[in-house]
């Protein structure tokens, strides 16, 4: 017998009019359906079978079951879309993310100029306040977009690595080659330090005073930005998955959450919206309970639902929904607004048949189903012994092969002949779809862990910002790989090359330097591909110079080799050993005369 209802708004009774034996009619009577074994030890029969009890009143202190074996007529509320095969399209880029070619270009679709800027101009703020600690004004230079930018790509090149959370004396360390050259030749590692400590993204002048208001105002207006990036370049596909998104964090934070995995213990939980067919990340959510108004936002699982796939609400999309999400209320809501949903549920969810939630009595691969309204429950028993219990709002998901056909009322029922024909089919279409879309956010969140850019960092805006650089590389991943169909570049390739052209503007300006060492001079120009003229300019001297004594521009300070010899064609200063003696009529001969 399927248990009381429990919540008598979540179960909406229906009231259904009999006409008894006297004539009388009877109402609010609730038809009840329940599948139940023989006892009859000369005909047994086999555990998918099972008989639908006669529709008899039932009283409804004992029984509230309001599911039935046939799908009675709904009405869907869109008549234009009634009956008829919806056209999907497919997930793609849109607009702009169309033309990205490169991957800095996937990129700054996500991390755009706004992004960057406004992260340059608060920071540059808070340098301001930092000036007065150092005695030095170099120490403590304001920063740009340029630099900025490469911080960013030496993050995405420790993270491509595997070095995201590695000591940063490592990273930079150039003489005993624990280094990455890329790393050490574009900043240095106290400047590197600076940066991080002092990277704002909002008003430090008014940030306490916002955070009174709203606790997520230091990073809000960094994250809204983004996260409308994630939906303005790109079309999502038919199928989608929403589910919770963990990353871990240790410091202070009101809203830091205690989370039971094993590889987190306490961090923030987002809420993620993910595309099935290919891992991008369509919308995201920040947990933050107990917040202020007016951003105080509902943590039911309903609400929650409603709010990640607004985004793709009357487009006839179909969702698979968490667990902590799945509710009959939930299924309802997302039907009404067009959008199709796949759940799982446990045995113990209220007004589930027995039969649905046990294994007792049945083999392999049997399937049941039973309806309510818009709504399909199905009971499917894989290899493992605990049977699969979906609940789908995907009308025609639940069945395989060709339309039942006329069956004989006295001797097997409609439910028989439906689940003796999925046996043959084997795993229903819906089981097979749920189990090939739930894990889509795992997936996401172990992308993001393998090539992670966090730092070790008590500051929980970094931290959320540094999830959202890898949110922002998969999703420039994916549009690099849609957009360039004839390469196949591996992520972490892609993350690589992002990097260093990141890096090399801030490394090209840094040859401007005149007080950048001769060695390291020598390996940016190395990095980049420039040629030895290029990296090696000395200030061209006077040619006639007689008296005069220089050092050897070849030699360097190393040796401090001075000589009075100078070239005749440049005016540089050489020493015997690397100047060569030519005869005055070979010097003027032409080298196509000679």
């Amino acid at each position: 017998m399927s248990g009381a209802c429990k919540d008598g708004d979540l179960w909406k009774m229906e009231e259904e009019y009999l006409d008894n034996e006297d004539g009388d009619s009877l109402t609010e009577i609730e038809y009840v359906e329940e599948y139940i074994e023989f006892e009859d030890e000369q005909n047994p029969i086999t555990e998918e079978k099972y008989e639908l009890l006669s529709l008899e009143p039932y009283d409804l202190a004992l029984e509230n079951s309001v599911w039935t074996s046939e799908r009675m007529p709904y009405d869907q509320g869109d008549s234009s879309t009634a009956g008829r095969k919806i056209a999907q399209s497919r997930s793609g880029p849109l607009g702009l993310g169309k033309q990205a070619k490169t991957p800095t270009e996937c990129l700054a679709l996500f991390l755009d100029a706004d992004v960057i800027a406004t992260i340059t101009e608060y920071t540059n703020e808070r340098i301001k306040v930092e000036q007065a600690n150092y005695t030095r004004d170099r120490d403590a230079n304001p920063t740009d977009e340029t630099e900025l930018k490469a911080l960013f790509g030496i993050l995405f090149l420790a993270g491509s690595m595997g070095s995201g959370r590695q000591t940063v004396d490592y990273l930079f360390d150039g003489k005993r080659g624990t280094g990455m050259e890329a790393v050490y030749l574009a900043m240095t590692v106290h400047r590197f330090h600076f940066l991080l400590r002092c990277l704002q993204f909002d008003d430090p002048a008014t940030s306490a005073e916002e955070t009174e208001a709203d606790k997520l105002a230091p990073v809000r207006a960094i994250y809204e930005r983004v996260v409308n990036n994630f939906q303005k370049y790109f079309r999502p596909g038919n199928h989608l998955t929403m589910d919770a998104l963990y990353v871990s964090f240790k410091g202070n934070c009101d809203f830091r959450q205690n989370i039971s995995l094993s590889a987190i213990k306490t961090g923030f939980r987002f809420y993620a919206l993910v595309d099935c067919s290919v891992p991008y990340t369509c919308n995201l959510e920040v947990y933050v309970p107990d917040n202020h108004n007016p951003h105080n936002l509902s943590d039911a699982p309903e609400d929650v639902a409603m709010r990640m796939t607004e985004p793709i609400q009357g487009k006839h999309k179909t969702v698979t929904l968490g667990k902590s999400f799945v509710s009959l209320v939930t299924l309802k809501k997302l039907y009404l607004n067009r959008t199709m949903a796949i759940g799982e549920i446990p045995k113990s969810y209220p007004d589930i048949p027995k039969a649905f939630g046990t294994s007792k009595g049945r083999i392999e691969g049997s399937t049941l189903l039973a309806y309510h309204e818009m709504i399909t429950l199905m009971s499917h028993l894989p290899k493992r012994q605990d049977p699969l219990i979906l609940i789908s709002t995907c009308v025609g998901e639940e069945e395989e092969g060709e339309p039942i056909g006329e069956m004989d009322e006295e001797t097997e029922s409609q439910a028989e002949l439906r689940n003796q024909q999925l046996l043959k089919a084997g795993a229903p279409r819906l089981a097979n779809r749920y189990n090939e879309t739930k894990n889509a956010v795992r997936i996401i969140q172990q992308m993001c862990m393998m090539y992670d850019t966090t730092r070790n960092t008590r500051r929980w805006q970094l931290t959320i910002f540094f999830t959202l650089m890898n949110l922002s590389a998969i999703n420039a991943w994916c549009l690099h790989r849609i957009n360039n169909a004839d390469t196949t570049v591996n992520r972490r390739e892609f993350l690589v090359d992002m990097a260093l052209e990141l890096i090399r503007p801030l490394t090209r300006r840094r040859l401007d330097s005149k007080t950048l060492p001769r060695n390291l001079r020598t390996r940016i120009g190395m990095f980049l591909g420039l040629s030895r003229e290029e990296y090696e300019e000395v200030p061209a001297l006077p040619i006639f110079r007689k008296g005069a004594r220089g050092r050897c521009y070849l030699c360097g300070r190393t040796r401090n080799k001075t000589t009075r010899i100078s070239c005749d064609s440049c005016g540089k200063f050489t020493c015997n050993t690397h100047c060569a003696y030519i005869c005055h009529t070979c010097c003027t001969v032409s080298p196509d005369q000679a």
